[in-house]
């Protein structure tokens, strides 16, 4: 037995240009998992496929913008039909829209909420349902925050849509156990991405979240991207509607 093993095994992964989705992407594909990668830029997209190829296992390319929630599960049958259905579903894609509730437009509030939290749930049902008429099985992971536990001033948004997040992964967990279709999440802490870069070049922020974080550093999604693969493996198989988080010590102290 290999229960740590993905080999063979088809992971849809949303985000995959960057970041956090790129490094999840990356994770799978050197564990010998095919990937499907999903993200807005088409060219972005075969840029990152050429890079994962030379792993010379097999890579496809879905260019969508999930904030077009209404199309996402036209376009997941078209994609089934055409790659195969994904035995792994990683919602990895994400937004946040910084600044304090009282100067936020209601269009930030929508967008974020739209991106992180309707489309997780759109497309987790899709797969699910697809899985389902195929006679079941297969591993949701989506991606949570330290903001799914706790808050921060200004991000009032993308804290709301992490919170949904947490508390969509147990619901789809237990309706969807008795098809052997295991939902769960990883939680990161402060990950290097571009979406973080302004709070990266902050001097007083940097220096805040490596005197915060217990392991003194920012995370990579590469920390990220292992713990993913690891839930979606047979050596999580008991592990369902759990929240992990992979935050270097961050919520464990004060």
């Amino acid at each position: 037995m290999k229960p740590f093993d993905v080999a063979g095994r088809l992971a849809l992964v949303t985000g995959a240009t960057r970041g956090i989705g790129l490094g999840i992407a990356r994770a799978f594909i050197q564990s010998e998992a095919g990937a499907i990668l999903v993200g807005r830029d088409e060219q972005e997209l075969a840029r990152v496929a050429e890079e994962l190829r030379v792993y010379a296992q097999p890579v496809h390319i879905a260019a969508f913008d999930l904030r077009n929630t209404g199309q996402i599960s036209e376009w997941f049958e078209q994609l089934c039909d055409r790659t195969g259905t994904p035995d792994i579903l990683v919602n990895a894609a994400g937004i946040s829209r910084r600044g304090l509730a009282v100067d936020l437009t209601l269009d930030d509030w929508q967008e974020v909420m739209a991106i992180n939290a309707t489309a997780i749930f759109e497309l987790s049902r899709s797969f699910a349902r697809r899985r389902i008429a195929q006679g079941g099985g297969g591993s949701v992971i989506h991606i949570a925050s330290l903001m799914t536990a706790a808050a921060r001033a200004g991000t009032a948004p993308y804290t709301a849509s992490k919170g949904a997040v947490g508390q969509l992964t147990k619901v789809l967990a237990v309706e969807w156990a008795k098809y052997g279709i295991r939902v769960n999440a990883v939680a990161p802490g402060y990950i290097s991405t571009d979406l973080n870069r302004s709070l990266m070049a902050d001097p007083q922020f940097d220096d805040w979240v490596k005197q915060r974080c217990p392991l003194g550093r920012w995370g990579t999604p590469e920390d990220i991207g292992w713990p993913v693969v690891f839930l979606a493996s047979a050596a999580a198989g008991f592990i369902n509607g759990h929240v992990l988080f992979a935050d270097g010590g961050w919520m464990a102290t004060f």
